[in-house]
């Protein structure tokens, strides 16, 4: 199979699997703040990658490579993004973050060029923006709540999704998608583990309570083992061989997923616009087929 089409594939599935993981999240974090879920969700992420190691004999080799840039991307990605999105989206309401977040394909088209010398034709700048409108017209009908300080939350959360996908896709030569996977897992565990202990350094009992549920066990499995770990990986490999503004563009895949879950699942209310709007975002996530450069790159995880 064309490379492209498998990473196209691969992008699909792990902004599918995002999608999904609004509903877990939601479970989790009645439960637990989002920091204490969050320490859960990396721990239980890198314990998986160290598992993975141990069966496939799988090495992390950072010998001679460019670490300072692996360290840039572990903390772009999750550190940032999900500090900046899990405060941004509590200061606004969750229809005004969809609006902001689905800017990530026009930054990432934007980064794209600047950063990585990459050309954009016409077409793939309209499904880009495209896709923003897409985004407006399934979040339309919600309570707009706006802050300042949760704009700028939320513009930095989707500068660093985009941010992300450019330094993926520049060390990829360097770093296997494994290798880059497990940095950030690593990162992000002893990160949120940290902030998680000190919001609940009055009450460490907190931070335990939420493993008495299974409903939480289940939410933390799924967003630990496939919303990280399975997610992660085929996005870590599909930016070997699309661009970054194509990468970006997949991501508001994940509205249209999380708009479906919400309507079969939570038997949530819909409106004929919202319909449109899942429908023209698919058409620009679609219509993302403009030939990349090739590259040379291993096919391995």
């Amino acid at each position: 199979m064309n490379r492209k089409i498998t990473a196209s594939l691969a992008c699909l599935g792990t902004y599918s699997i995002f999608g999904f993981s609004f509903l877990f999240s939601k479970t989790a974090l009645e439960l637990a703040s989002p920091f204490t879920l969050l320490a859960y969700r990396f721990w239980a992420a890198f314990i998986t990658m160290n598992i993975i190691m141990l069966i496939t004999k799988k090495k992390i080799n950072l010998k001679g490579k460019p670490v300072g840039k692996l360290l840039l991307l572990g903390t772009v990605q999750p550190v940032i993004y999900y500090t900046c999105e899990a405060y941004g989206i509590e200061k606004t309401s969750s229809s005004f973050s969809g609006i902001i977040l689905g800017l990530i394909p026009v930054i990432g088209l934007v980064l794209g060029r600047v950063f990585l010398k990459e050309k954009s034709s016409v077409f793939h700048i309209v499904c880009a923006l495209l896709s923003i409108i897409g985004v407006a017209l399934t979040t339309v009908g919600g309570e707009i709540k706006f802050s300042a300080l949760g704009t700028v939350l939320l513009m930095a959360a989707a500068v660093s999704s985009a941010l992300y996908t450019v330094i993926s896709r520049d060390i990829s030569d360097k770093f296997s998608p494994f290798e880059r996977t497990y940095i950030m897992f690593a990162l992000g565990c002893i990160f949120f583990t940290a902030v998680a202990l000190i919001q609940n350094s009055h009450d460490l009992s907190a931070l335990i309570a939420p493993v008495h549920s299974g409903s939480f066990i289940i939410s933390v499995l799924y967003l630990a083992v496939i919303s990280s770990v399975c997610a992660f990986l085929l996005l870590n490999y599909a930016v070997n061989y699309i661009s970054v503004a194509s990468v970006s563009i997949f991501s508001n895949f994940c509205t249209v997923i999380s708009v479906l879950a919400g309507i079969f699942i939570m038997h949530d209310s819909f409106s004929p616009i919202q319909i449109i709007g899942i429908i023209i975002i698919i058409i620009s996530v679609f219509g993302v087929s403009v030939p990349d450069k090739p590259r040379q790159k291993s096919d391995e995880f």
